[in-house]
């Protein structure tokens, strides 16, 4: 059949022309796209109780993977002024035991409901971590308050990859953390200091989120 655009009739198609082969197909912007995913991780994360957290729990490769991430954090000097403690499954009762110990401690009276309570708290999440600031070497260019900044920085770190690895986290303290009782419970060293807990598993479908503010409310001009 004759094309209609061929005006010698021959039905011949217009040449193939040979693509150059030092052609190179342009890129599409991976910057853009690398921002749009980092912005859509962090904007999407939130924290589920550990109440709501259930197995499984990262295996030993997803574990490393996020304190990997962990320790990308800025760490002036590199001194590495943060370490944290996993709580196996076979040390539960123990830690329930610690729980329920300090609340006695603090408050002799404390009704067995309140006790039961707390004990609870040691087998909630599949994946429990302690975290620990450590204030030494002494280094007067790094205060203990930069210090616990790398900590925030590699704790943020930890839960953004936990949740890019689709599982839930949240950050949990109390008194008994900060108890002397149960600092030497976890065998912490003199120069050491329990922050809070990571508590990370499977999260429900539709978890809860928290309204949060919008940047305007921490962004403010020297006046």
């Amino acid at each position: 059949m004759k094309r209609q655009d061929d005006p010698t009739g021959s039905g011949s198609h217009d040449p193939v022309v040979p693509r150059d082969a030092g052609h190179v197909e342009p890129e599409p912007d991976e910057g853009a796209d690398l921002a749009g995913l980092v912005l859509a991780l962090i904007g999407s994360r939130h924290s589920v109780a550990p109440k709501r957290l259930s197995a499984p729990g990262p295996d030993t490769a997803q574990l490393l993977q996020m304190v990997e991430a962990a320790a990308c954090a800025p760490d002036h000097r590199a001194l590495r002024p943060w370490r944290l403690i996993r709580i196996a499954d076979h040390q539960r009762d123990a830690q329930a035991d610690l729980f329920e110990a300090c609340s006695r401690e603090r408050a002799p009276e404390t009704p067995p409901a309140d006790l039961q309570r707390s004990r609870d708290k040691a087998y909630r999440a599949p994946t429990l971590l302690l975290a620990v600031l450590r204030t030494t070497p002494d280094d007067p260019e790094v205060t203990e308050l930069e210090r616990a900044v790398t900590l925030g920085a590699a704790l943020m770190s930890l839960l953004l990859a936990a949740h890019g690895l689709g599982f839930g986290a949240m950050l949990t303290s109390g008194r008994a953390v900060r108890s002397a009782r149960f600092a030497h419970a976890l065998a912490l060293a003199a120069d050491e200091q329990a922050v809070c807990f990571v508590s990370i598993g499977s999260a429900p479908a539709a978890a809860r989120r928290r309204d949060r503010p919008t940047a305007q409310d921490f962004l403010g001009d020297w006046v």
